[in-house]
This record gives C-alpha cells, sequence and structure tokens, in this order.
C-alpha cells in the first residue's frame, strides 16, 4: 500500500467527494478543516464532488461555508452538470425532471423547460422533495416511450442517521413498474465528469487523486482515469466491504484527518 508520505508527492489536484467524506448530513466529518488547510499550505488544487443532485452549486457553497469551509461554485462539480451539458449539446429544452427545486433551479437558469407536458426527457435526480404525483407522472411518461436521464446511480446516500434511498433506489423502482431502463447515467464512476477540469489544468493521470468512501463511484471512477483513490470509512464503505475487492485503494483511513501531519 502507498504511505501517506509519497501519497501526495507531485499531486496537482485533488478531487474531494463531498456525502460521507467531508460530512455527513449536517455534521462536519472530523479532520476535515485540517486535511484542507495542509492541501493549501501545499498549494494543491482541489474540487468539492458530489452526485447529490438534491442541490445546486449555490446550495453546496452555502453548506461548506455553514460548516466553515470557504468555497465557491466554481469549485463545486455536480452530477447535474453532466446532464445539462448533455441537453445543450442535444438542443433540448424540453424536460419532465423529477427532483427538487434547487435541482430545477440549475435547468431553469440553463433556460431548460423542467415541467414540460410533451418533454424530450424525463430527468432523475436525488429527489427529496419526491411525491406521487411526479413518480405517476414520469412513470406514465416511460410508458410513452420518453427516454430517462438519471444524474447518477447511487442506491443510498449517507446522513447522520444512516443511509438514505437515492437516485439508483428510484431508477429499480421505475424499472419495476415499466420495464424501462435510462438511457444514459451521469456523475461518478463515469470520468467525462472530471475530463473539462483536468483538461484545464493540463494535468497528467499522475498529479491527480480522488477521495472518497464508496467504491462503486469514487473509487470506481479513479479506476476508469487511472489515477490514485483513497478511501475514508467515514461513509458508506465499511471495513468488512474490503475483503471482496479485487483490487484495493491506494491508501484506507477512518477519516480525512489521517491524511495531513505538519
Amino acid at each position: 500500500m502507498t504511505s501517506l508520505a509519497s501519497i501526495f508527492r507531485n499531486k496537482k489536484i485533488v478531487f474531494l467527494d463531498m456525502d460521507g467524506t467531508i460530512y455527513l448530513g449536517e455534521k462536519l466529518i472530523q479532520g476535515t478543516k485540517g486535511f484542507l488547510s495542509a492541501l493549501r499550505k501545499k498549494g494543491l488544487k482541489y474540487y468539492y464532488l458530489s452526485n447529490n443532485s438534491s442541490r445546486s452549486k449555490t446550495d453546496y457553497v452555502s453548506k461548506l461555508k455553514h460548516l466553515g469551509i470557504p468555497a465557491s461554485t466554481e469549485e463545486i462539480i455536480l452530477s447535474t452538470d453532466g446532464v445539462i451539458d448533455f441537453l445543450r449539446g442535444r438542443k433540448t429544452d424540453k424536460t419532465y425532471v423529477v427532483g427538487t427545486q434547487s435541482m430545477k433551479d440549475m435547468f431553469i437558469q440553463a433556460e431548460i423547460e423542467v415541467d414540460s407536458q410533451n418533454p424530450t426527457y424525463i430527468i432523475l435526480g436525488f429527489d427529496t422533495e419526491l411525491n406521487y404525483r411526479k413518480i405517476k407522472t414520469a412513470a406514465l411518461f416511460l410508458q410513452r416511450g420518453i427516454p430517462m436521464l438519471a444524474t447518477h446511480k447511487d442506491l443510498v446516500c449517507p446522513t447522520q442517521d444512516g443511509p438514505i434511498p437515492d437516485v439508483g433506489a428510484m431508477l429499480a423502482l421505475f424499472e419495476k413498474a415499466t420495464g424501462k431502463t435510462p438511457e444514459k447515467i451521469f456523475g461518478k464512476p463515469n470520468k467525462e465528469m472530471l475530463d473539462y477540469i483536468i483538461k484545464r489544468h493540463e494535468a497528467a493521470v499522475d498529479e491527480l487523486i480522488i477521495i472518497g468512501d464508496r467504491i462503486y463511484t469514487d473509487m470506481e471512477m479513479a479506476n476508469q482515469i487511472g489515477c490514485d483513490f483513497i478511501l475514508v470509512l467515514s461513509g458508506e464503505t465499511k471495513k468488512e466491504d474490503l475483503s471482496k475487492l479485487k483490487s484495493q485503494p491506494a491508501l484506507i483511513v477512518e477519516n480525512l484527518g489521517q491524511l495531513y501531519s505538519d
């Protein structure tokens, strides 16, 4: 296993998962502030990365600042970004969004209709404001042959009270009810989520590192890119899960607090 002293040597960009890595719900995870301070002292560029599409970038900036972490919208990378870019590329502006108002606001700012009665796509995000009307409407659209795009595929979202159903669980519901699966799933582990950032900084693969709490999204994304991955056990993945892995992360730590030293 790679040592702590060597893993950040020659790194240029650190991609940090948020839910389960930096915080759980409204609780900051131990050691987070010290770790971020250490990154700044080393002059490393870092970005906050999340599949959680229930919030907008502005919401995330506000949440991080509330937890005592300064951030800007440019430092936030969300699964929602990929969906919006995809729709722009297709010149599509009519959708039916199953998502929170914060998520819808990002689409509205991009001049994309979110409640069309004749949508080109159904968009499924992590909807913490979900109701049966939305489920029914989306299911009927699916049965009419309108394709679905999903912001990500996480089965659960870690919280301080325990894991709660996420987009992956809702995809299973729609598949059982309609027999339909999404045309495309965005967010982690798709490496295209980070491609534009990597190109902007002209960074080589060995200059990148991803830190997160999930094997099937965070670690899989690192594997797709070919960069180092650090697993934190402060979120979804538990120690007993590690024996099932074909390959191990570069480092495994309890939380971000174990990743810095004077």
